[in-house]
């Protein structure tokens, strides 16, 4: 009678276990699975912030307005070629709680926007998608935005982007589309997220991490610092760390000026090979403008010290570290890394007057001082 209920118990375990490798890998089955089901079309969760999916403390759960449809995966994002103006971007620009920058843009001015989104920051390169998708050059002026957090300049612009560059993906043999389903990429962490978000065991998971939290003060160290007092604040840890992009990391002047070099390289090639005129809009880290609901540190300085490299340059950019740090409105979720609907408000703002500004494009030429290299 005990091997009977021995063997069932392993058949049960190798049938849990069995699912759960096949669910890493093939999504209608783990989504089937989760408390909280992920989106078919951007693989994200959009009910709660970003920031509380990190933690599962219940003190930072706070429901979220109904996503809106990716405007880059509606109909309303043009063809490439088809686009008045063109945007490349992170989640800022794909953020689906209001309706996206790029959106906005494009019923201001009643103009065809295309928006590129990537949250890798090494797959960030235009030229890639520029050069696949043929795009053609005119002889009207046309602006493209390039838009980035504030922590991922370091990995984006320590060196130039390659304007070669093709977005072509090699075909795979099945040997190689074998091996790559039986030892996937990053399949520990989707088990991680199976056992914090699985159907059978979120609930659970949540209370023993706020139990962790209310006894011990333990807190997931990507949103060590927070605050609970009136509206709870998570913030993200690469924000506040002490490596690039961080809040408390010293940048050298060699530093600021090879990233101000690069931005400037993409303002003139693209402008060459293209006829683009650049807009470089890097947005300040929730952390940067916010940490003094829990500190009085000091600032590294990055972005203003950037400002001034880019100045020097000649290059265009929007200014939203001043115009966020200096006003009363609040411009993040409390919860979430992103900007709310006012934060988007005023980089539309900002953003609809740097091109009205025809002056100052005109006379900046952000690529005359390489001319004749």
């Amino acid at each position: 009678m005990k091997e009977k209920y021995l063997r069932f118990i392993i058949y049960f375990v190798g049938a849990i276990c069995l699912y759960a490798f096949l669910a890493v890998r093939i999504f209608p089955l783990m989504n089937s699975v989760l408390s909280e089901k992920m989106d078919r079309e951007t693989r994200d969760f959009n009910k709660y912030g970003d920031l509380y999916y990190y933690n599962c403390i219940t003190h930072f759960k706070q429901d979220f307005p109904p996503p809106l449809r990716k405007y880059r995966l509606s109909e309303k994002n043009p063809e490439l070629n088809e686009a008045d103006i063109l945007t490349f971007g992170d989640s800022f620009f794909d953020f689906s709680f209001q309706t996206t920058f790029p959106e906005r843009l494009s019923d201001t001015l009643n103009q065809k926007v295309y928006s590129f989104i990537t949250q890798d920051p090494t797959q960030s390169n235009p030229f890639c998608i520029l050069n696949h998708g043929t795009y053609k050059k005119r002889t009207v002026q046309k602006y493209v935005i390039f838009e980035t957090i504030e922590r991922n300049i370091p990995v984006k612009f320590s060196t130039g982007f390659d304007i070669h560059c093709m977005n072509v993906k090699s075909k795979r043999r099945i040997h190689d589309e074998v091996r790559n389903f039986i030892f996937k990429e990053n399949s520990e962490t989707v088990y991680a997220l199976l056992l914090k978000r699985g159907r059978f065991v979120h609930h659970l998971y949540s209370f023993f991490a706020t139990m962790r939290f209310d006894l011990c003060g333990y807190i997931s160290p990507l949103t060590s610092k927070y605050k609970l007092e009136n509206d709870p604040w998570l913030f993200y840890e690469k924000e506040y760390g002490n490596e690039p992009g961080g809040f408390y990391y010293q940048y050298s002047d060699k530093e600021l000026n090879t990233f101000a070099d690069n931005i400037l390289r993409l303002s003139r090639d693209i402008k060459s090979a293209y006829n683009l005129d650049l807009i470089f809009m890097p947005v300040p880290n929730k952390y940067t403008v916010y940490h003094t609901m829990i500190n009085n540190d000091r600032y590294n300085n990055f972005l203003p010290r950037l400002y001034a490299e880019l100045d020097k340059r000649g290059v265009i950019y929007i200014n939203l570290y001043k115009e966020y740090k200096s006003a009363n409105d609040t411009f993040y979720y409390g919860t979430d890394t992103h900007w709310n609907k006012k934060g988007i408000d005023k980089a539309l703002q900002l953003v609809l007057e740097k091109m009205h500004s025809a002056n100052d494009l005109a006379s900046l030429e952000p690529y005359s001082i390489f001319k004749g290299n």
